[in-house]
């Protein structure tokens, strides 16, 4: 069961790309939406047109991909003990991880419990590294 925050993340991502998110509640129903501006709380309202459900998503910053680059930079501080926090607006991460033993492989999903800015990542943690990528001269 994906989480409160997860829920949110797609509802905000699936609304600025210009496809109506589908409802939550009612599965086949698309949510109708508006982005109100204000001076501190600029915000996405959704509503079903089938059930009295209103979602209100604080979008200030508005919401943004992280660049993989960002995305492997949270891995990397992930091992290394780092606190991780949102490039955008310094808030707590939310962090899914799926791992895979018998490769290596892990996914990894961070979500902005804030603006609900995401990115995420796929590979080997141990191979995530914030140096810049080699110029060939």
């Amino acid at each position: 069961m994906p989480s409160d925050v997860t829920v949110m993340r797609d509802l905000a991502r699936r609304y600025w790309s210009g496809d109506p998110p589908e409802c939550p509640k009612h599965p086949g129903t698309r949510l109708s939406g508006t982005f109100v501006e204000t001076t501190y709380a600029d915000h996405v309202v959704l509503q079903c047109p089938r059930g009295a459900e209103t979602w209100t998503i604080p979008q200030r910053p508005r919401q943004k991909e992280f660049n993989p680059r960002q995305v492997e930079g949270l891995v990397v501080f992930l091992q290394v003990g780092d606190s991780i926090r949102c490039y955008r607006c310094q808030s707590k991460l939310e962090m899914e991880l799926e791992e895979d033993r018998t490769t290596g492989i892990s996914s990894y999903a961070f979500t902005c419990v804030r603006c609900f800015s995401y990115g995420m990542w796929t590979g080997r943690p141990e191979e995530a590294s914030i140096e810049s990528p080699t110029v060939a001269r």
